[in-house]
């Protein structure tokens, strides 16, 4: 089995990562050539897939299936219509991710389908969260505690060319499950928790969360489910959402390959969505059969001195990453680490058979890395709490 990726960032190393516990080849595509999963993929070329379409085609038919790992639409519309031409499955649904990739589009599919959301600005009063219909990830996502603090939000959503979302500020874990579907029909897949940073980025993926009440995991499921249902899904897409106590509230919907969730997924439960998809893909859609442990995921940064828990966006900055298993203790490691160096990045995972064990092995990695590398200061940013 050969997979093609395009795109070499966060999902591309995502993509890669889970290509290789199935036990795919891997070529990675993308305008870079020092792009960072193209570090570890099996081969890579440096193309811009738009300006070099026979090229694409010809490097396409030589693989099984095809994956986006952007969110670049001309170049998602241009892949579409490639692995079309190059009759290889493209795993990926670009009608549900157009209809994802707006907040606007994707609540007004949540309402329709009667789901929870949280209440729209100004029933909720404060505080409150204004963020953009059509960014990723933190972008744009401000937390606000008056008007003159509304407004700014908007103003700075308005310089991005976007439409502002202002809903109530839900407490809560953050949660996360993954459908699948073969355009008839879905499945949901393993739940997890996502862990921001003071910038409302990930930083952290554990799975499972032994805190979530069984019906509360089965709710989230059928959530996903209908979601992935209603728009015929035929690809992945994640639901969002805050377990807080008042039960569910959806966050987001979003239609593609996520770049953190699968790897925590597959290291505590032996599920790999990427295989899942893979098979849905070629007719053989499947619920997941999760196995018993746990795994903790975490992106971290040293800079000047200091090591610090970072969101996904700080983590990109890293440079001709490698797998290392065992370095400093951890289960494994996506790193630029050399002993010595004043700057790098690192993806830390750590398992064990219970979300207790993991988390110790995870502290234990860490003491090991500050130790043996000197560093006295550690940061773990968390965001403001709101009483």
């Amino acid at each position: 089995m050969k997979l093609a990726i395009v795109g070499g960032l966060l999902q591309g190393i995502e993509a890669v990562y889970l290509a290789k516990k199935a036990g795919y080849e891997t070529l990675v595509i993308d305008r870079r050539a020092a792009a960072p999963a193209t570090f570890i993929a099996d081969e890579s070329v440096a193309l811009d897939i738009q300006q070099e379409p026979a090229k694409t085609k010809k490097l396409l038919a030589d693989c099984d299936a095809v994956i986006p790992a952007n969110e670049n639409l001309e170049t998602l519309i241009a892949l579409a219509e490639l692995s079309k031409e190059a009759e290889i499955n493209l795993l990926f649904d670009l009608n549900a991710y157009q209809i994802s990739s707006s907040k606007i589009l994707s609540n007004r599919l949540i309402n329709d389908l009667h789901l929870p959301l949280p209440q729209p600005w100004p029933a909720c009063g404060f505080p409150a969260i204004v963020k953009p219909s059509g960014q990723s990830g933190s972008i744009g996502v401000k937390k606000v505690m008056s008007d003159e603090e509304i407004t700014a939000a908007i103003a700075a959503i308005h310089q991005l060319g976007d439409q502002e979302i202002i809903q109530e500020y839900v407490a809560g874990p953050n949660v996360s499950i993954e459908m699948i579907g073969d355009g008839q029909r879905a499945e949901a897949m393993v739940v997890t928790e996502v862990v921001l940073d003071d910038h409302y980025d990930c930083k952290m993926v554990r799975c499972p969360l032994p805190q979530m009440e069984p019906a509360a995991h089965k709710a989230l499921a059928e959530y996903g489910q209908a979601l992935a249902e209603a728009v015929s899904l035929k690809g992945i897409m994640d639901l969002e959402a805050i377990y807080s106590p008042k039960g569910l509230k959806i966050l987001e919907i979003d239609a593609r390959l996520p770049s953190q969730t699968p790897a925590a997924v597959v290291n505590a439960t032996g599920v790999n969505l990427l295989q899942h998809l893979v098979e849905a893909a070629q007719g053989r859609l499947s619920a997941p059969q999760p196995t018993d442990g746990a795994a903790i995921y975490e992106h971290l940064a040293f800079d000047n001195g200091v090591l610090r828990s970072c969101g996904e966006k700080t983590f990109a900055a890293v440079k001709a990453p490698r797998l290392e298993q065992g370095l400093f203790g951890a289960s494994e490691m996506i790193t630029d680490y050399e002993a010595g160096k004043s700057s790098w990045r690192a993806t830390m995972i750590n398992t064990g058979k219970t979300p207790a064990a993991a988390w110790q092995n995870r502290q234990s990695c860490l003491e090991r890395l500050l130790q043996e590398n000197d560093i006295k200061q550690y940061i773990d940013p968390v965001p403001e709490v709101v009483t």
